[in-house]
C-alpha cells in the first residue's frame, strides 16, 4: 500500500490551518457534540490555531481502525487538499493506530483533544512546578501509546526518525520514558511536601478556593475581592499555579483566598493527578467558592463538571458557595430563571464589582458568626 507523506509543516508568518472533527452514535447527541466543537475551537485559537472549518460524523458503532471510517476520512483527505489544512483534531480520544491510519490517507497531522489541552498548559506553564507537571502529564499520556505508533514517534522528540523505529529502539525510548516519569514524580513530590511546610507556616486563618470551568473568571473574582492584580486573560487555562491572596474584610476580619487551575470537561486524569500539588490549595481549603459565567449557554452543564472533578479529588464534602460571574451581561429573565434554580447562589460582576460586597459579608458572617451581632 501506498504510503501518503504526512505534511509536518508550520506556517512560521501565520498560524496552523485547522480542521475539528467531532463524533457521536447518536443524533440526539449532535446538539453536545456542537457545543463541545465549539469549545474544542476556542482551545485550538488559546493554542494559536485558525479553524478553517468543523466536521461531524455521527454512527452508532466507532470504526475501531479510523473511528468515523474510511470512507468519511477520505472525504476529511479532499477537504484537506482544498482548503490547505495543517492539522486535524479530533473531539475525542483516538488511539495510536487510529492517528497512524487517518494520517496515511488525509496526508497532514492528526491530534485528539487530549493532546491540545497538553499542548497548551505546556504553552502556558510559567513556573517550575507547572512544567514538571505538564510534563508528567505528557509522557504518562504517550507511554501506552507507544505500542503500534510509527510516524508520530517524531513527535515525542529524541531524535527517531519519520520512517518509525525498530522494537528494539522502542523498548530503549519507553525505558527512557519511565525513568523520566519516575524522575518527575520524586521531584513533584519534594515541591508538594516544601509547600506542605510553608503552609503549617502561615498564619492560621479561614482558607477559600476559588474553582469553577475554564475562564469563567477566577482571578477575576480575587482581584475584585482582594485587589491583588492577578494576570487577567480571555484566553484558556491563563492561570496554571495556585495564587494565594489576603482578603481584608474592615474592621478586622483576615482570610486566605487562592485562586487555581480552570476546570474543563473530559480533562484528562493524568493532568488532575500531575496537578496535586497545585491543586492542594483546594483540597486544603475550609470552603469552596464555585465561580460559574451566568452567561454562557451550557452554565449548568460546566458546573456538573465542576463538581465531578471535584469528587474526583476527593473535596466534594467541603463546604461549597456557587457564585454566577458576569450578570453585567445577563438577561432579567435568565438571572430569575438561575436564581430559581439555585437559589443559595450569589450573582456578581467581578469587572465592575456588583455583588461583591455581598458575597464579603456572606464570607464574614460565615467564619466569625459572632460578626453578625
Amino acid at each position: 500500500m501506498k504510503r501518503t507523506r504526512v505534511n509536518h509543516s508550520f506556517r512560521p508568518n501565520g498560524k496552523e490551518k485547522i480542521l475539528l472533527i467531532g463524533a457521536g452514535d447518536s443524533h440526539r447527541d449532535r446538539w453536545k457534540i456542537v457545543q463541545s466543537l465549539e469549545e474544542l475551537a476556542n482551545l485550538t485559537t488559546t493554542a494559536g490555531g485558525e479553524v478553517i472549518e468543523s466536521f461531524i460524523q455521527v454512527r452508532s458503532r466507532y470504526d475501531p481502525a479510523t473511528l468515523i471510517g474510511v470512507g468519511k476520512v477520505k472525504e476529511l483527505a479532499t477537504l484537506c487538499q482544498q482548503f490547505k489544512i495543517d492539522l486535524l483534531i479530533f473531539d475525542i480520544e483516538l488511539s495510536a493506530a487510529q492517528i497512524r491510519n487517518i494520517e496515511k490517507i488525509v496526508g497532514v497531522r492528526v491530534i485528539d483533544r487530549t493532546t491540545l489541552i497538553l499542548d497548551i498548559f505546556a504553552k502556558h506553564a510559567r513556573t517550575k512546578e507547572a512544567k514538571l507537571q505538564v510534563e508528567l502529564a505528557q509522557l504518562e499520556y504517550r507511554l501506552p501509546r507507544l505500542v503500534g505508533l510509527g510516524l508520530e514517534l517524531s513527535r515525542l522528540g529524541g531524535g527517531i526518525g519519520t520512517r518509525g523505529p525498530g522494537e528494539k529502539k522502542l523498548e530503549v525510548d519507553r525505558r527512557r520514558i519511565q525513568q523520566r516519569i519516575s524522575t518527575l514524580k520524586r521531584v513533584l513530590k519534594k515541591i508538594e511536601h516544601s509547600k506542605e511546610v510553608q503552609r503549617k507556616r502561615r498564619i492560621d486563618l479561614p482558607k477559600i478556593a476559588v474553582v469553577g470551568y475554564t475562564n469563567a473568571g477566577k482571578s477575576s473574582l480575587v482581584n475584585a475581592m482582594t485587589k491583588a492584580n492577578l494576570v487577567i486573560s480571555d484566553y484558556l487555562f491563563s492561570t496554571l499555579d495556585s495564587n494565594t491572596s489576603l482578603l481584608y474584610i474592615p474592621p478586622k476580619y483576615k482570610m486566605l483566598i487562592s485562586d487555581t487551575v480552570g476546570f474543563l470537561k473530559n480533562l484528562p486524569h493524568g493532568l488532575i493527578a500531575s496537578f496535586h500539588a497545585t491543586l492542594a490549595e483546594v483540597l486544603e481549603a475550609d470552603l469552596l467558592i464555585q465561580i460559574a459565567d451566568a452567561t454562557a449557554e451550557d452554565v449548568e452543564s460546566k458546573i456538573l463538571t465542576v463538581e465531578k472533578v471535584l469528587e474526583e479529588i476527593h473535596v466534594n464534602e467541603t463546604q461549597q458557595i456557587l457564585v454566577f460571574n458576569k450578570i453585567d451581561r445577563l438577561f432579567d429573565e435568565e438571572k430569575e430563571r438561575l436564581a430559581r434554580k439555585f437559589p443559595q447562589a450569589f450573582f456578581v460582576s467581578a469587572k465592575y464589582g456588583d455583588g461583591i460586597a455581598e458575597l464579603k459579608e456572606s464570607l464574614k458572617n460565615n467564619f466569625f458568626p459572632i460578626a453578625q451581632h
